[in-house]
């Protein structure tokens, strides 16, 4: 059994108290990385207005038996920033579900302004891992969100995920914003969950969606601590629709000269790959202005003593093959980090490992952040660590393994904000080292773009 009652078994023992009294120190603000609130800060943003409902627990006291609690939130918290014009842009958009059929309740409540948590303000959905999708019917730019599963009484809701995207579906372009899936229970492929378990209050869980484009907001749970089913009484949604769209334009790259395509076919026997290209791949849009933003910039690695080369090739606009226009680095799992030295919109990174001769490297993972040390408000675009054997906590990834030709790896970006871009590898199907020869990455400074 997954999520919530697995992480009960986990820990049967572990129980955190939470004393849900008047005046109970430890109100838990939304995390928001220090560069993020600085970007606000210079935009001229205001605070969101919410209105909250009204207390039903007050004076009581109920153990709460989940692992990794944080203190209950007693007091609203410091105002949540945006830019004028922010509204809750899911005000009576309409909601789907895993269950279309709620026990109690219907999914249209989710979102009707109604945040009370009396009896027929709420939704009850069916037992185990649930999700229910907002539809915003335009992309919009999402600032923040908050939710509220259930007040009435405190509880802990497990494997809380929440997601955006432009697709549907959620097969292409998701961003995960908040996981508390601890033991990767949900099994979505996201690895574990970073962010701790809270108990729901009449404040909602606030949820700094850092300015993510999207039309549609996902958002999962699986039980709670009281029982197996899943409840929602609001979703606000933060944001602002997309009203001006940027005009698009093909990326435009610069390919270096075929190697050898025959030579050292090793790569041949390595499962689960594509097949190496035989022209260009199609052109990414992209909007008007995006440029190489890695050209000159700053590179640090896990290791800083390299075998050849030096870092700042990896971003000197030099790819072609050949051994003197490469950086090697040691055996075993490495990494790169590109410094952009203020936050960007990403549309797309493109890598070349070492194009001189075809080779598939192995645990490719590419992941932006806006912290230096990669441990706070990380997305990863790209992972095609198959077996997890990377151990950095993000499952199973999904991509398959490639042949490194002069075409490189064009890896689709949608518009994601960041500042530093990190890229792992461990080995190639030659030898255990790991190169790379250039890496670009292309997008716009949040400045030139956002209000």
């Amino acid at each position: 059994m997954n999520n919530g009652q697995s992480a009960r078994k986990l820990h049967p023992r572990t129980v955190v108290t939470a004393a849900i009294l008047v005046g109970l120190a430890g109100v838990v603000a939304a995390a928001t990385d220090p560069n993020d609130k600085e970007q606000r800060r210079k935009a001229k943003l205001v605070p969101v207005k919410v209105e909250f409902p009204a207390p039903q627990f007050v004076g009581t006291e109920k153990d709460i038996r989940a692992p990794h609690v944080r203190p209950v939130q007693t007091k609203p918290g410091p105002p949540f920033l945006a830019p004028r014009g922010t509204r809750n842009v899911a005000l009576g958009k309409p909601v789907s579900s895993s269950d279309p059929e709620p026990v109690i309740g219907d999914l249209a409540m989710v979102t009707d302004g109604d945040k009370e948590a009396s009896e027929g303000s709420f939704v009850e959905l069916g037992p185990l891992l649930q999700q229910i999708t907002i539809d915003l019917q335009a992309e919009h730019e999402i600032y923040g969100i908050r939710l509220w599963h259930y007040h009435q009484q405190p509880r802990v809701y497990f494997d809380v995920i929440v997601q955006t995207s432009n697709d549907p579906n959620f097969t292409t372009a998701v961003t995960t914003i908040f996981s508390n899936d601890m033991d990767n229970s949900a099994n979505l492929g996201l690895g574990k969950g970073k962010a701790m378990h809270y108990v729901d209050t009449r404040f909602g869980q606030l949820i700094d969606a850092k300015s993510a484009r999207a039309r549609y907001v996902r958002l999962y749970s699986n039980g709670n601590t009281e029982n197996d089913l899943n409840h929602y009484i609001e979703v606000e949604i933060y944001g602002r629709p997309v009203s001006k769209a940027p005009r698009l334009g093909p990326l435009s790259i610069q390919y270096p000269p075929p190697p050898c395509t025959d030579c050292f076919t090793l790569w041949r026997q390595v499962p689960h790959r594509e097949d190496p290209p035989r022209k260009a791949p199609p052109s990414l849009m992209v909007p008007e202005g995006t440029r190489n933003v890695a050209l000159g910039k700053p590179v640090s690695a896990s290791n800083p003593r390299l075998i050849i080369g030096t870092l700042d090739m990896i971003t000197d606009g030099d790819k072609d093959a050949g051994e003197e226009h490469c950086v090697e680095l040691h055996p075993g799992l490495q990494h790169i980090t590109i410094d952009l030295q203020e936050t960007h919109r990403i549309y797309a990174v493109a890598v070349w490992h070492w194009n001189h001769i075809p080779r598939v490297y192995f645990d490719v993972i590419v992941q932006t952040s806006n912290d230096p040390n990669f441990a706070t408000n990380v997305e990863t675009i790209f992972n095609n660590d198959m077996d997890d054997s990377t151990g950095l906590g993000l499952g199973k990834g999904k991509a398959l393994h490639y042949v490194d030709t002069n075409f490189g790896k064009v890896i689709a970006v949608n518009g994601m904000r960041g500042r530093y871009v990190r890229l792992y590898s461990n080995g190639n199907s030659m030898n255990e080292l790991n190169h790379y020869t250039e890496v670009e990455i292309y997008g716009r400074p949040v400045k030139e773009i956002d209000d």
